[in-house]
């Protein structure tokens, strides 16, 4: 087991033991939105299907049109044609159709003229101007020929996507399933929420927490039962969250205390190893990552902001990498900012402060701090849009220089 290890050392092991993204689930189209593809997508026909207009207006022929450079020209309205409702007819030398935005081209129709362009008469039409072959016309096939591959297996289905996966008719997708996460808080001291504590308790709230950030980085939680300070209760516990989920995280338990007992009950299980314990951060240092029957089991600290902090940087990465994310989109954004108040040097750990950043009138991005930064405050996470980020043995940050934040998903 590896101590006290740099925070790029933890997340290169915890991600290093996940080998493949999980199987495959196929879903309702809606259902697919932020998953991974596990297969290509093929366009069934050309989209649009056929040459179409682009605008309300007048199809017509250009050629017809070019005696409108010299003075005005009439010409006869022969056909209405709504979107939907193809028109069999031709169209004669010299005529317009009436036409909406998306209704299939009739045959002779080589340009489109917007209303607004035209003077409309009852059954015609004046034209001060000559319209150039292809105006205003969407060619079949311009956004997709059939037997295109539209989407590759791998792709993170966005809005856009949906909208693609729809056009080519896929009304079931087949993506990576959303892992399942198993939430342990442990520890004599807290009560449920919904409880009045009592002297000396607290309310659970590293459980709502954990689960509201599994559920926003796409994963399904599971919240257990608190999980009272007992070698044989966490034991129960663990086995219980591992033999139903991809992934199970405790908070508490892994400091150095007299109570802390889950590094001593994961190392006692079958099947277990502990790969390391504690990394150089602040808050987040009593971190445990282990793995039993080949499941991963991270040990949070108990700190509500610690625990939160925790998860930015380990645990959100490997569900991303368990869903089939690309690696290079695993971590948080970075950026450069200005800080706006002086920052006291870390020591000789990474420190994550808490931070609101925002751009001003100049476009200059600035950060300042949520104000008291214990890793027991968790009002410094619910007003903080990011972290700001501090290497182990720099001399800190004054007001006006630029450091490096990053921005929290949520």
């Amino acid at each position: 087991m590896e101590k006290y290890i740099e925070v790029e050392r933890a997340r290169e092991m915890i991600l290093g033991d996940v080998r493949a993204s999980l199987s495959s689930e196929t879903v309702d189209l809606l259902a697919s939105l932020g998953r991974v593809l596990c297969e290509d997508v093929i366009a069934d026909r050309d989209v649009p299907p056929q040459d179409n207009s682009a605008m309300d207006g007048y199809g017509l022929r250009a050629v017809d049109s070019d005696a409108a450079r010299s003075k005005s020209l009439r010409m006869p309205v022969i056909a209405d044609i709504p979107a939907g409702r193809p028109w069999p007819g031709h169209l004669a030398d010299g005529t317009a159709v009436r036409i909406m935005t998306g209704a299939p081209l009739p045959t002779g129709v080589d340009a489109v003229v917007r209303r607004e362009l035209v003077e409309e008469l009852e059954e015609a039409i004046i034209l001060n101007e000559p319209v150039a072959l292809g105006n205003d016309i969407r060619r079949a096939g311009e956004d997709v020929r059939k037997g295109e591959v539209v989407l590759v297996a791998g792709t993170r289905i966005t809005p856009a996507a949906v909208g693609m996966l729809a056009a080519v008719g896929m009304p079931y997708v087949a993506v990576v399933r959303r892992p399942r996460v198993a939430v342990l808080a442990t520890g004599d001291e807290i009560v449920d929420f919904h409880q009045v504590p009592g002297p000396g308790s607290i309310r659970n709230s590293n459980s709502f927490s954990m689960a509201a950030l599994v559920l926003q980085a796409g994963g399904v939680p599971q919240i257990f039962p608190i999980t009272r300070d007992d070698p044989a209760v966490i034991r129960k516990a663990l086995l219980e969250a591992v033999a139903g989920n991809d992934l199970v995280l405790t908070s508490g338990g892994v400091s150095m205390g007299d109570y802390d007992f889950l590094q001593e009950v994961i190392r006692d299980l079958p099947q277990s190893r502990v790969c390391f314990w504690q990394v150089r951060m602040k808050p987040g240092k009593p971190l445990l990552y282990s793995r039993i029957a080949d499941k991963p089991v991270i040990g949070l600290p108990g700190n509500p902001v610690s625990t939160m902090v925790s998860f930015e940087q380990f645990v959100r990465p490997l569900m991303k990498k368990m869903s089939g994310w690309p690696d290079s989109k695993l971590l948080l954004l970075k950026e450069r900012a200005i800080v706006l108040e002086n920052l006291a040097a870390p020591g000789n750990r990474r420190h994550y402060a808490r931070g609101v950043a925002e751009r001003d009138k100049a476009g200059q991005l600035t950060v300042k701090l949520t104000g008291a930064q214990g890793s027991g405050i968790l009002n410094s996470m619910v007003k903080g849009n990011c972290l700001v980020m501090q290497p182990p043995g720099s001399e800190g940050a004054r007001a006006g220089e630029v450091v490096e934040i990053e921005w929290l998903d949520y």
